[in-house]
């Protein structure tokens, strides 16, 4: 067959499979979310609700939750659109979502409420936290609880293919030294990973004797005032229609993502909560000294400004504490400020590709500064 024949043929197979593809995309997705924005808004809370309704449009977003603290009271808290597309079950304050790396700020708050009252510091290391019958590898005995939760520590997350042929078996916090390398910084400089705080939840059920999630309920979630919160055991969950989602390759439409956690429980991402919770705990967060939680946030601040475990940003103007969040078809972002007393946070079951978490809280913040 001559060669010219041959790419021809191929280019005939590339383009039927191509094809096949766009009908399988198209098959799977599901179009775009549209809802009527508020005609004529006047109030804060209905240019807020206008600028939700034309988001989900916008940036393919199949349902989102805001809530708004200002002087230490709840001034917005709405959930509109879908937790799933395919049953149609509307996205509620009382809907279950998992939040991402949120729930490494709530970690760091279990660490630091659960350590208050015991002779062990910010600068502990994991050899003096951890009983002196734990097999620990070397290398992890000089690193400092606050290298750990300010990503210090040089430790980085398993690869792809890792994490790929890695059996479930092993995803337990107690399986988490088979798949930890040693550092290659010298616990030197900030690099980023989920490893930190995983390693955490760790070092706080074997000091404890008590399962990670447990404990985190007892001393950060019930404190917080968030009775539905919870590290999940299992994923996923089939009594929970909440489904993430990402746009398609080439259409644009949305489609189901799959969530994927590296470990059961997993203290880094695995907080499942809803939004009247976490309007609670953005409640006890933005009070300030009079927070119950102050004196956790001042164990974490060591000899820093910034609590360990938290994000510093900067939003119009504003200096926030908080955390950013992304996990498949979810993204969140909660942020908090002692000094006004307020905060806010956004719930979004979409993978965020454009910036909308943080185009959302823009104009969120431009209509209560303007009202």
């Amino acid at each position: 067959m001559p060669m010219n024949q041959k790419i021809k043929y191929l280019i005939y197979g590339l383009v039927f499979w191509f094809l096949l593809f766009l009908i399988w995309e198209w098959s799977v997705s599901y179009p775009k979310v549209r809802w009527s924005p508020v005609p004529f808004p006047t109030s804060a809370e209905e240019k807020i609700d206008s600028t939700l309704t034309q988001s989900l449009s916008e940036f393919l977003i199949p349902g989102m939750a805001v809530g708004v603290v200002q002087e230490g009271k709840i001034t917005y808290l709405k959930a509109i659109g879908y937790r799933n597309l395919e049953t149609k079950d509307t996205f509620e304050l009382q809907s279950t979502i998992p939040v991402a790396s949120v729930s490494k700020i709530f970690t760091s708050l279990c660490a630091a409420n659960y350590f208050l009252n015991t002779d062990i510091s910010l600068s502990s290391s994991i050899q003096e936290v951890l009983p002196g019958n734990t097999d620990i590898p070397e290398f992890l005995s000089t690193i400092t609880l606050e290298q750990l939760l300010r990503h210090q520590s040089g430790l980085e997350d398993p690869g792809f293919f890792n994490r790929l042929f890695q059996k479930k078996s092993k995803r337990s916090l107690e399986k988490i030294y088979q798949k930890i390398h040693a550092p290659n910084s010298n616990h030197e400089g900030e690099h980023y990973a989920d490893i930190n705080f995983d390693l955490l939840g760790f070092i706080l059920q074997t000091h404890s004797q008590t399962p990670f999630d447990s404990l985190a309920k007892e001393h950060i979630l019930k404190k917080s005032g968030m009775p539905s919160s919870y590290f999940l055991k299992k994923w996923p969950e089939p009594e929970n229609p909440m489904i993430g989602h990402g746009k398609t390759f080439f259409w644009k439409r949305i489609e189901p993502k799959i969530m994927e956690l590296e470990r059961l429980p997993s203290p880094s991402s695995g907080l499942l909560t809803t939004p009247e919770d976490l309007s609670m705990a953005l409640i006890h967060l933005s009070r300030g000294n009079l927070s119950d939680l102050n004196p956790a946030l001042t164990w974490l601040k060591g000899d820093q400004d910034t609590p360990a475990g938290f994000q510093k940003f900067t939003l119009k103007g504003m200096e926030f504490l908080g955390h950013f969040g992304a996990q498949a078809g979810y993204s969140s972002l909660f942020a908090f400020s002692k000094k006004d007393n307020s905060g806010f946070f956004i719930l979004t079951n979409a993978r965020d590709f454009s910036d909308h978490r943080i185009k959302i809280a823009s104009t969120i913040l431009e209509i209560l500064d303007s009202n």
